[in-house]
């Protein structure tokens, strides 16, 4: 029988892991009519898809609720198609290299052992709430020139717009309505303040309001856009996949072992993480031509579900995929920071950020524990994983 399927289901968007392998085991595409659309769980379909740029439409957004509903589209060079997403993105890519990065990890390991000394003597701490949100909230807010506590505040806002309550379908409660309002609000004022003295503004920020490419500058409301996406894309997943770091291995008392033991572990067990436990469950686009894949037609206009959380988990692709095992050797590649144009800008600040947050863990502790009952999994149709993982760990003598 065909997979009662609905990304806004409570099953979907409470765990998906399930719906997904019964996705996989259709073999091939998913339509669901409700919305003219199709989900891609396999691997192979999804990197298929995700190689086709020049059919993909990304102006109609990223998410489902913009692809599926018609909600609003933040504008950013990730809903611009081609040329015009190069020169965007091209504004700032530098900035993500492997070599840029390289550069800004002192600051990450400076700024993680400041947030992780205010912790330490606790013995006790919410590894996503207290370190890891924080830790990535003031960097995205760092690159866009904004205070930390700035920084923080307009995360805050923007958690509570991602907010889901039990039956809810896209961004339409109060609590989501009032934070878009409060934080369109806020930074509309600051983009005048820095309009009216240029010299207030900086990093990206300042990029791209002095940018021009073909004649044409963004507007305020274009500007503004922009910096939600960027503290958004900057703050949002590696944190969750810190949480599953811990949660997991605290489930595997041998693999933590291994890693307590041999902090070289750290980044191998830090990718298994975010392959099991895929932070972006999924991402949408819109078919720009009509195309084939996995056996089936898609149609120009249709929206395309790219469920990253089920590719992770393809048996076809990785030996015992449902198993948590950081020394398992088909690892990469994933699809944990997408494939294709638009792959993930900020991959090797993800990775090596989130490794360095952990070492300054690690480094200075003998064990931890994660109390379970106070952890909280994320619910939602857009990401997975945890938003709170209280944990104690005992200090090494």
């Amino acid at each position: 029988m065909p997979v009662d399927y609905d990304p806004y289901s409570d099953a979907a968007m409470t765990d998906a892991t399930g719906l997904y392998r019964d996705l996989r085991a259709e073999g091939c595409p998913h339509y669901m009519e409700k919305y003219d659309a199709w989900a891609l769980a396999r691997y192979a379909d999804v990197k298929a898809v995700s190689l086709k740029g020049q059919c993909l439409d990304f102006t109609h957004g990223q998410t489902p609720g913009q692809v599926l509903l018609g909600e609003a589209v933040l504008e950013s060079f990730s809903t611009k198609n081609g040329k015009e997403h190069r020169q965007w993105r091209g504004l700032i890519a530098n900035d993500f290299t492997l070599a840029a990065v390289e550069a800004q990890k002192p600051r990450y390991r400076e700024l993680a052992r400041r947030l992780w000394s205010e912790l330490r003597p606790s013995g006790r701490m919410d590894v996503y709430g207290d370190l890891a949100n924080r830790f990535f909230c003031i960097n995205a807010g760092h690159k866009l020139g904004l205070p930390a506590d700035e920084a923080e505040k307009y995360r805050g806002l923007i958690d509570n717009l991602l907010h889901r309550e039990k039956g809810q379908v896209g961004a339409t409660s109060e609590r989501n309505q009032q934070a878009f309002a409060q934080l369109t609000q806020e930074l509309a004022a600051y983009i005048q303040k820095i309009r009216a003295d240029p010299s207030l503004a900086s990093g990206y920020t300042r990029i791209y309001m002095e940018a021009e490419i073909d004649g044409r500058k963004l507007t305020d409301d274009e500007l503004l856009m922009y910096l939600i996406t960027l503290m958004v894309v900057g703050s949002e997943t590696t944190p969750m996949v810190i949480a599953a770091f811990f949660y997991y291995l605290d489930h595997h008392p041998a693999q933590k072992q291994a890693v307590l033991a041999d902090h070289g572990l750290i980044r191998q067990a830090f990718l298994e993480a975010a392959r099991f436990k895929q932070p972006s469950n999924m991402l949408a686009r819109k078919a720009l031509t009509d195309f084939e894949v996995g056996g089936r037609q898609i149609r120009q206009g249709q929206g395309i579900l790219f469920l990253y959380a089920s590719a992770n988990r393809d048996e076809t692709q990785f030996e015992n995929a449902d198993s948590f095992d950081i020394f398992r050797q088909d690892a990469e590649p994933n699809m944990t920071f997408g494939l294709g144009s638009h792959v993930c800008l900020g991959k090797h600040v993800g990775i090596e950020a989130g490794v360095i947050i952990i070492e300054e863990i690690l480094k200075d502790i003998s064990d931890y524990q994660i109390i379970h009952e106070e952890v909280v999994p994320a619910y939602g149709e857009h990401l997975a994983g945890f938003i709170s993982m209280p944990m104690t760990f005992t200090l090494k003598a």
